[in-house]
């Protein structure tokens, strides 16, 4: 009798006879009360419904092209901008005051980049973001990053320099001043920069505050894949927007690099026709992600070609590392005054 009575017993408790039921179900009901799917979200699955109310700050939305974004907190945007030799994307998700998530991206295929245009300084053409630095952007370099010839002090170098080309507005036009920005590479760090791998690609993280340049894979094939990688983060907080971090990812993999395009023996003649011997400058590809760190937007115009903002790279040219009339003006716009 002990024994049947124990099964009895066992049995009640396993099916909760007589009993509330499961807490599991209440505490998922509570988690998820949108009843969002799993895996990647489309933008419809929330419907203009608040991100905090359906349990989705984290979640993953697709922003376009299947490219997914983390959702932000409220008041917060994520912004992944893509270069390609031959083009750019764009991905933004921003989450509202209400908590409303919105995406928007942008894809800009450049005429091949090696042919003549009109001059740098002869375009006023820029574009603007609509954040800003209202602090110095003030970045640390992963402990052994290097691109080229296996030199982590080079690659410092050149990301030093392409903060000043930015900051400064370094350019052959006689334009002097008016640019109020301000960034520093402070030292290395053993942190990667925020990009995570989810849903089968890479794609940004969650704002850690942090400002990161490092150098890694990226999804594609040799003239298929990125070239670099800028994930910018930002939040608004009464009317202002601001950038909070960002995070610079460089393709070691798929592309060889150089930090002296002039005398570099592979990039001779100046467009070696043989692509095994291309090469794209590091100093220049840093100066454009920069542009977009500060705010500026890739141009799309076939005559703004010579401008660094255009999503063009030159194989072997440091053309990028001077700034053109448009970049110098937008930089103005941004930060003409204080």
């Amino acid at each position: 009798m002990k024994y049947t009575r124990a099964i009895v017993v066992l049995v009640s408790a396993t099916l909760g006879v007589g009993s509330a039921p499961p807490l599991t179900t209440t505490a998922a009901v509570a988690a998820d009360p949108c009843g969002l799917p799993r895996g990647v979200l489309k933008l419809a699955d929330l419907a203009s419904r608040s991100a905090i109310e359906c349990g989705a700050v984290g979640r993953l939305v697709d922003a376009g092209n299947g490219v997914p974004l983390p959702v932000q907190q409220p008041g917060r945007s994520v912004t992944l901008d893509m270069l390609y030799p031959d083009g750019a994307r764009t991905f933004t998700l921003a989450t509202d005051a209400r908590g409303v998530v919105t995406t928007d991206s942008h894809h800009q295929a450049s005429k091949f980049p090696d042919l003549p245009g009109p001059g740098a300084c002869e375009r006023d053409t820029f574009s603007l973001r609509p954040y800003k630095w209202y602090k110095p952007w003030l970045f640390r370099t992963t402990r052994g990053t290097a691109l080229a010839n296996q030199s982590q002090a080079a690659f410092d170098a050149a990301a030093r320099r392409a903060t000043a080309n930015m900051t400064q507005g370094r350019n052959t036009c006689g334009l002097r001043g008016g640019i109020h920005a301000a960034g520093a590479f402070v030292g290395h760090t053993n942190e990667r920069g925020n990009f995570l791998y989810a849903d089968g690609q890479t794609t940004c993280g969650d704002s850690d505050g942090r400002n990161v340049i490092d150098a890694g894979d990226l999804p594609g094939g040799f003239l298929e894949a990125t070239l670099a990688w800028t994930c910018t983060w930002a939040e608004t907080r009464h009317g202002v927007t601001m950038a909070v971090s960002a995070d610079i990812r460089m393709n070691d993999t798929d592309y060889k690099w150089t930090y002296d395009p002039v005398n570099d023996p592979a990039c001779r003649p100046a467009l070696p026709p043989d692509q095994d011997r291309w090469r794209y400058d590091v100093e220049s590809v840093l100066t454009h992600e920069i542009g977009h760190v500060y705010g500026l937007v890739n141009l799309s115009a076939a005559e703004d070609v010579n401008l660094t903002m255009y999503p063009g790279v030159r194989r072997c040219t440091g053309h990028m590392r001077t700034l053109g009339r448009g970049d110098v003006l937008g930089l103005r716009a941004l930060y003409g005054s204080r």
